[in-house]
This record gives C-alpha cells, structure tokens and sequence, in this order.
C-alpha cells in the first residue's frame, strides 16, 4: 500500500511541477510593462509624449483612449494587455 500512495505522489509532484513553476508570463507580467514603460519615458514625467511617442504613433488612436495626446501608465498596460503594444 505504501508503494502505491508513495508511487502517485511522486507522479503528482512531476505533472504539478511545470504548471506551478509559471505563475507570471515575463512578457506580460505587470513588473514587465512597467519596466518597458520607465524605458519609453525617457524624461521621467509619467506619461508618453512627443518624441516618446514615436515607437507607438501608428497604435496610437487605440493606445490614448483618453484622447489626451499622451500615453499614461494605465493606457500603456492597458494596449499591453490587449496585445497592441508588444
């Protein structure tokens, strides 16, 4: 009996591992975007404009959702979300 408990644990631990080891996803992980985001930000006001927003111009109607001209933090995770910005 013991054989038998000790045998499907072990096969447990071997089909859980991989599925528990990825939790987050690097390229979609919130650090990720944020990350991305300070890197596009280069004078560090929390927003995306002029020059900045080269890279994302011809995303940029459906990245600036408020129609404001910039890319803030919560729009640029948002299109992260959604695939528009990769």
């Amino acid at each position: 009996m013991m054989k038998v408990v000790t045998g499907t644990l072990v096969a447990l631990a071997l089909v859980a591992g991989p599925a528990l080891a990825q939790t987050t996803t690097p390229a979609t992980g919130e650090a990720a975007v944020a990350a991305k985001f300070k890197t596009a930000d280069k004078n560090g006001n929390g927003s995306l404009d002029g020059a900045e927003l080269d890279t994302y111009k011809a995303d940029l109607a459906k990245i600036d959702t408020d129609k404001d001209g910039k890319i803030s933090m919560a729009e640029f995770s948002a299109a992260s979300k959604s695939g528009v910005v990769k």
